[in-house]
Parts: C-alpha cells; structure tokens; sequence
C-alpha cells in the first residue's frame, strides 16, 4: 500500500473519535476527584436523620452546640491514601501495558478497560444512595480507585499507543480531550458551588455524568475499526510487521546475510530498571544470549538482491524514522532500542508532569486572595483562578499543537530546554499568598499576579506534554510504533507519581 492511495479522514472522524477517547479517558477520574467532599463528608460523625430543623431548633442546636468536631481518622488520611491508591496502580499497569499490549488484543485492552471504569462508576453512583458504616465506605472506596486507575492506566496507554500508528496530529485529540475533561470538572464545580446543592446531590450528579460519557466513548471506538482512514494505518503496520518477519525468515534460512547483532555492551548505558523491563520484552531467545556478538563493518553494509529488491542492513537507528526496523531485531520490539531513539523526549514529558503535579494543585489551591474581603470572590477565588484557569489554558496548550508545532520533531536542544525551563514556575507560585506557610515570604501578594502565573504554567503544560507524546512514536518506524506510544504513556505516568511525591516537599518548605 502506497502513500497516495492513502483515503481522507472523511469529517474529521476519526480525528474526532480520538478526542472522544480522550475525554473519556480523564472526565470521570477527574469528577471523582472534584467529588472529593462528598467522599469526605461520608467518613465523618453519624449525621442527624431529620432533613429540616425548625428555626427554633436551629437557633437552639447554633447557641449550644460544642466546636465543631475534629476531622476523623478516616477523614484526616483521606487524601493521602486516595494518592497512594491512584498513582501505584496508574503507575505500574501504564507499565505492564508496555507489554500487555504485544499479547492482548487492542479491541480487548481498551473495551475492557472502559466497561470496567463503568461498572466501578455504576456502582459509585447507586452507592450515594446507600447508608454504608465510615470503614466499609472508605474501604469500598478505595478499592474502587485502585480498579478505576489499573484500567485507566491500560486505556490511556493503549490509546497512545494507537495514536502512535496513525499521524503525529492525531495524538493532539487524545491531549486536547483529556484536557477538555479537566475543564467540564472545574466547571462543574463552580456550578455546585452558585447553585447550593447538597454533596450528596453534586456527587451523584457527577457520576452519573460519567456513565454517560464512557458509553459514548465505547460507542466512538465501536465505529473507528469502520473508517477507511484507520483502516489503512492498521494496514500499514501489518505490512510492516509482515516484511519484518519476512526478513528474519530469509536470515533464518540463510539467504539474507546477517547484518549487526545485539550489542550487549549498550546494557552497560541503560538504568537497571530499564534492564530489567527489556528482560520482560525479549522474550525466547535473542541473538545476544546465542553469543553471537556483533558483525563486522563489512558485513554491516552488505546486500543481496532478492526478486529485484535489494535488502539492506541498515541499523534501526537509521532506518528509525521511516524504514522498516532493524531486519536481524527481534520479532518483538527491543525497548531498549526504543528507548534510545525517545528517551530525550520520554524524559522531557516525565519532568512536565513532575513539574506540574509538584506545585499544582498540592500549592496553588492554598493560595488565598488578598483583595476578596467579604465578597463571593472569597468563595470562587480558587475554583476559578486555580482550577479553571489551569484547565482552560492547559486545554489551549494542547490544542494548538493541532495547527502550530515549534519546535519541530528532530530539534535536539529547544524542546528540552524549554521543558527544563518551567521549573521557573515552582519558586513563582510558591512566592504567591500561600496559606498557612512557615519559611518563605511573600513576594507576589496581588491576585492577578497568582491567574497571570497560572495562565503560563497551564499553557507550557499542555503545549509541551502535547509535543513531546505527539514526536514520541514518530521517532520509530511503522512497527514498533505502538511500543513507543505505551513507552512515552509510562513516562507520563511516571512523572504524574513523582510530581505527587514532590508535593510534599514542596508544600513543606513553603
């Protein structure tokens, strides 16, 4: 199949399916998170049974009521346990789909993944309803924040590694969806908070909304197998796979000379813990446990001519960026092949996120206005300023990697440079009215200093992240792809975890 009988992307659907599945892969996380007060609120004291008081009664209950109660143990560890119970499951399965994704069918991985995340949220909207005792309600719900994130952690990586076989551009939908999602979160929230509804009301609300859109999302990718234009790109990877295995069939048989073999010394550059996931890939036995070392430089440029096709022996680097792999690799791809085709921009989209969960929201929703007063902007100033404003901005990042992308894929230093760039941004907010503190002063007391801090970090954000996830895969070729899609979600991943770590320190030494 050739590049110019390549069909259109008829509507944008597809381009639109994939921005669907972003959406549903962040928007119902992202309104469990924003329910986090009604979860709280079910782990306190027994709450009195009468819905109405008398204005007497309430007059009475105001003048003689004791302070108000402690938070429970339960309540106090809340958060922490709901980080831990997210981010470990998040993290290791974006791991395991690295390989899951070679042995278990897409179809299965990313449908399984989404009837999951709706059953667990099926149930967290019937269990609104439900009087449960504080412990059997705290345990309940974090198991179901485990499952949510272990099939969220296999849907999010799968959908990149998807995205990775098709353009660089159709990796910006999966961005700007997720992106979007956080936004419907934030926005919701304000709406709770101007209509007065009760917790209970909110939360089951926000669930129930999700339902909604993971079944919108398993009807989109029910369609997408349907479209001609994704067609050709499943085409295409199964032509690559197949001359792949063409080739290792012909040196297997001696026709096709050998060309480099596995060079063990390059184990000797990498981080034991990629040793140790590159022991997970090669599966059977590879070329460098046969001891076979590497070929000479004579060898490394022959060729035969086969049915007027000449093979080469090209390496996998130079024939990354459009060529078939390496035709002596194994037949699954090395992910320390990959890695060291992407490991400046798998890297890069790790410090983004450490960056951006380090500060955000652990210190920037402790930010109090200083012009506020008695006003309702007291009661909005972080909704807005730090939630939506964050959302809002990030979404724009990520959106215009769809019509602007700078730096371009093959750059070396900017893009880098500009990630590492951001971590301006972590002195800036901590600077901001941050309260309580302890050891730094304050610098930038005003609001609009605080928004106009937000308004960058945000759009750096997701312009950056975007970019990086977008050139990732398209670093390879056809075939390994989908690897480098998993391999760039794991990074992202990763640096989600260790943001969460550092918002610890963060927060402790302001």
């Amino acid at each position: 199949m050739t590049t110019k009988h390549r069909p259109q992307d008829r509507y944008k659907a597809v381009w639109l399916i994939f921005f669907m599945l972003g959406l549903g892969t962040l928007l119902p996380w992202n309104f469990f998170m924003t329910a986090t007060m009604y979860f709280r609120s079910r782990l306190g004291p027994p709450q009195n049974n009468s819905d109405v008081l008398t204005e007497e009664n309430r007059d009475l209950l105001t003048a003689t009521s004791s302070p108000p109660l402690k938070p429970t143990f339960l309540d106090s560890i809340f958060n922490n346990v709901m980080t831990i119970c997210a981010m470990l499951p998040l993290l290791v399965f974006t791991c395991l789909n690295s390989f899951l994704h070679q042995r278990i069918p897409q179809a299965l991985r990313i449908l399984g993944s989404l009837v999951a995340i709706l059953l667990m949220f099926a149930v967290t909207a019937v269990l609104v309803k439900v009087n449960l005792d504080p412990m059997t309600f705290f345990t309940l719900t974090m198991v179901k924040i485990v499952i949510i994130n272990s099939f969220g952690a296999i849907l999010q990586g799968s959908l990149f590694g998807l995205a990775g076989l098709l353009p660089a551009s159709y990796t910006v939908p999966i961005m700007s969806g997720q992106g979007l999602a956080g936004t419907f979160a934030a926005v919701a929230m304000i709406c709770a908070i101007a209509s007065g509804s009760e917790l209970e009301q909110s939360a089951f609300g926000y669930f129930i909304t999700a339902c909604g859109v993971i079944v919108i999302s398993i009807s989109c990718y029910l369609v997408l197998p349907s479209l001609k234009f994704y067609q050709y790109y499943q085409q295409v990877k199964i032509e690559a796979l197949g001359e792949q295995e063409t080739k290792m069939d012909l040196i297997r048989r001696g026709i096709l000379r050998r060309s480099c073999k596995f060079d063990t010394s390059a184990l000797s550059h990498t981080s034991s813990w990629v040793v140790l996931l590159s022991s997970i890939y090669f599966w059977g036995e590879t070329e460098a446990q046969k001891g076979e070392g590497t070929c000479p430089s004579s060898q490394k440029q022959g060729t035969q001519e086969l049915g007027g096709t000449s093979v080469g022996g090209e390496n996998s680097a130079n024939s990354g960026e459009g060529g078939m792999s390496n035709p002596n690799a194994h037949e699954r791809p090395s992910i320390i092949a990959i890695l060291k085709q992407i490991w400046v921009l798998a890297l890069s989209v790790c410090f983004v996120f450490t960056i951006t969960i380090g500060i955000f929201p652990s210190v920037t929703a402790e930010v109090q206005s200083t012009i506020a007063g008695t006003s309702d902007w007291k009661k909005y100033f972080i909704p807005v300023s730090c939630f939506v404003t964050f959302n809002v901005f990030d979404w724009a990042g990520r959106s215009l990697t769809t019509v602007y992308m700078w730096p371009k894929k093959d750059t070396r230093w900017q893009l880098p440079a500009l990630v590492v760039a951001r971590i301006v941004f972590v002195p800036l907010l901590m600077l901001c009215n941050v309260h309580p503190r302890k050891n730094l002063p304050v610098v930038f007391n005003h609001d609009a200093w605080f928004i106009i801090f937000m308004i960058f970090f945000a759009f750096s954000n997701g312009y950056l992240a975007s970019l990086c996830m977008c050139f990732g895969p398209k670093k390879v070729s056809p075939s390994e792809a989908e690897t480098a899609g998993t391999i760039m979600a794991f990074f992202l991943s990763l640096g989600l975890a260790l943001g969460a770590l550092l918002s610890f320190l963060l927060r402790a030494i302001v």
